[in-house]
C-alpha cells in the first residue's frame, strides 16, 4: 500500500513539474488592427432625399453590415458595396448641407466635402 501511495504521489509530481510555465503554448498573437478607411470623393454631391449617391475610397468593410454612413447625425442606407465603393441612399432630410462620415469595421472617416440636399418644391 505505501509503494502505491509512492508511487501515485511520484506521478503526480512528474505530471505537475510537466506543465510549467516554459513549456506551455503561448497564445495567438492578436489580429493586425483592420486599416482605417479613406474616403476620396463622393458623387454627386448634391441630391434629394431618397436619391442615391456613391462614395469611393478604400478599406470599406466587406459586407453591407460592415459598413455604416451618415448624414450629419442621420444613418443612410448602404445598398452596395466593392472594393472602393459604396453606394447609399440619401436620408430623407431638409434641404441644406451635410457631413458624411463612413464607419467601416468600426473605424470611422469623414467625406472631404458635405453633401447638398435639394428636395423639389411643389
Amino acid at each position: 500500500m505505501k509503494k502505491q501511495i509512492a508511487l501515485v504521489l511520484t506521478l503526480a509530481a512528474f505530471l505537475i513539474s510537466a506543465c510549467d510555465d516554459e513549456n506551455s503554448v503561448s497564445p495567438a498573437p492578436p489580429y493586425p488592427p483592420k486599416p482605417e478607411p479613406v474616403v476620396s470623393s463622393i458623387h454627386p454631391n448634391a441630391g434629394a432625399s431618397g436619391s442615391t449617391m456613391v462614395i469611393f475610397g478604400e478599406n470599406f468593410g466587406a459586407a453591407l453590415s460592415d459598413n455604416y454612413v451618415t448624414f450629419g447625425s442621420s444613418y443612410a442606407e448602404v445598398t452596395y458595396v466593392s472594393h472602393g465603393v459604396l453606394t447609399v441612399r440619401v436620408p430623407n432630410l431638409e434641404d441644406g448641407d451635410y457631413e458624411i462620415t463612413v464607419n467601416a469595421d468600426g473605424q470611422q472617416r469623414r467625406a472631404p466635402q458635405m453633401f447638398t440636399i435639394i428636395n423639389s418644391k411643389n
